[in-house]
């Protein structure tokens, strides 16, 4: 019977990897002199399966491991989120790129629709077309380098709050990201509201009503990564240079600096990229409004 050092639990005894948390066993495989497993005699594979084949098995075995951990700990940060808990270096950058995705595909989605309801209107006398793939792949830049404004303003904030500087990078970011998982549960409901939306609507009153609900839940989205920033700073702070209420008042007014000057210097390039993507039909779009 074979125990992993690092998490204790019971795992195989030919496998390298331990399938509860991802552990190289063979970090482990020392003798009681001290000596590496590898001055031992080589374990016979068995006939037929190759050394490459053995290690592609231990490789899906820890994924599948680290894919489990990792979805477990989400749904525990669901489900209370203030209560943070071990994690694996990366499972909270893991949820900051799901969350970039999830965003992008409301934000394209809500864009498409957009050109097919107009495209309809106009009985399809002007030509609009989805937009490109370079396009969403910008928008999805957009949004994790905003993403990383909270997450690296955050972490400067802890670590230069803090008088002993002691603040890790990836324990910041998991922090961050078990206050703010819940934010992805919102961001599905916003595609799905996105779908709702009829831009086209005969009635004004009746756009409005179908953008509320949508805006509404953005709002949430928002407030949900405000209040997971002040936090997670406020968490970080364990021995402060000065009130945590500076520290954090500090970060809020860096963020909305950062993104002042982002939007400002970015908005003009945006608009030009759309101008573009949509030169051939600009002409006919008046016509709806």
């Amino acid at each position: 019977m074979k125990f992993c050092p690092n998490c204790g639990e019971q795992v195989d005894g030919d496998t390298r990897f331990c399938t509860h948390c991802g552990y190289d066993l063979s970090q482990a495989a020392e003798t009681e002199n001290g000596q590496p497993a590898t001055s031992q005699a080589p374990i016979e594979q068995p006939a037929g399966q190759p050394d490459n084949q053995a290690a592609s098995t231990d490789r899906v075995a820890q994924l599948q491991s680290l894919s489990k951990n990792y979805f477990k700990w989400l749904v525990d940060s669901i489900k209370r989120p203030n209560e943070e808990v071990e994690a694996q270096k990366y499972f909270g950058l893991v949820s900051m790129l799901i969350s970039a995705l999830l965003l992008t595909f409301a934000i394209v989605a809500a864009i498409n629709r957009f050109i097919k309801q107009a495209s309809e209107a106009t009985n399809n006398t002007v030509t609009m077309k989805s937009l490109s793939f370079g396009l969403d792949f910008k928008l999805f830049i957009l949004v994790v380098i905003g993403i990383l404004f909270y997450v690296i303003i955050g972490f400067g904030a802890s670590a230069l709050g803090n008088k002993d500087g002691g603040v890790n990078f990836f324990d910041y970011v998991n922090r961050f990201g078990h206050l703010t998982n819940v934010a992805m549960i919102l961001n599905v409901i916003l595609i799905l509201s996105v779908y709702t939306i009829t831009f086209t609507s005969g009635t004004s009153l009746t756009f409005i009503k179908q953008l509320g609900f949508t805006s509404m839940v953005l709002i949430a989205i928002s407030l949900i990564w405000q209040v997971g920033y002040i936090l997670s700073i406020n968490q970080s702070l364990h021995a402060p240079r000065f009130d945590k209420f500076y520290v954090i008042v500090l970060a809020l007014i860096v963020l909305a600096l950062a993104f002042y000057i982002f939007g400002r210097v970015e908005w003009e390039n945006l608009a030009l990229d759309f101008s573009s993507e949509f030169s051939q039909s600009n002409s006919g779009l008046g016509s709806l409004f």
